[in-house]
């Protein structure tokens, strides 16, 4: 899966360093070919996951989930191009780099095997989601729609950060691996 994270990091600079008549081929171009390489692992026919590391790995529960990931981004080009066409070139180039930085925290929280790194993962796409509606949102009630959206999304998140805190207790672990092998059954209550 580092074939995907590391050619979508590399977007990042390639977003600051190309020249502003050239940015949306480079990055729409660079970003489909990035877009094909999970197909590769749609013929997957085990149900194993494929560990690349402790703590990243793939199953196939996470592949659509990631190829849909990394075919947003292309779309997300194409559609805000005449969008900014009135905004300065560096306007469009933090937003270009926003979207990047949203699809990597995306596909590190798709690949997280350690459930609380992938409720730190979650949390952290609010930050580029947040920048994106606040600055670039069509509407007047961008403000108060990007409020409502942190605070729903952080208390939404409150009862599944006490749930990991039980699970943990419980399991001693919060590996996903780990704890499909785990004889012990977790209780469906809060007692």
């Amino acid at each position: 899966m580092l074939k995907m994270i590391i050619p979508t990091t590399m977007l990042l600079p390639m977003t600051w360093l190309s020249k502003n008549d050239t940015i949306w081929i480079n990055l729409t171009m660079h970003s489909l070919a990035i877009s094909l390489i999970p197909l590769l692992f749609f013929n997957q026919t085990n149900t194993n996951l494929l560990n690349h590391s402790t703590y990243l790995s793939s199953d196939p529960l996470t592949t659509p989930l990631l190829t849909l990931t990394v075919w947003l981004l292309p779309l997300m080009i194409m559609a805000s191009q005449y969008h900014l066409c009135n905004e300065p070139p560096s306007q469009k180039k933090l937003y270009l780099f926003m979207m990047i930085l949203l699809q990597i925290t995306l596909i590190l929280t798709f690949m997280a095997t350690e459930l609380i790194m992938f409720y730190i993962l979650f949390e952290t796409t609010l930050i580029p989601t947040l920048i994106i509606i606040t600055k670039w949102g069509n509407q007047a009630q961008r403000l108060n729609a990007s409020t409502y959206f942190l605070f729903y999304t952080l208390a939404g998140s409150l009862p599944l950060l006490i749930m990991l805190s039980h699970t943990y207790d419980n399991t001693g672990s919060l590996n996903i691996t780990l704890l499909t092998l785990t004889d012990q059954m977790l209780s469906t209550t809060w007692s």
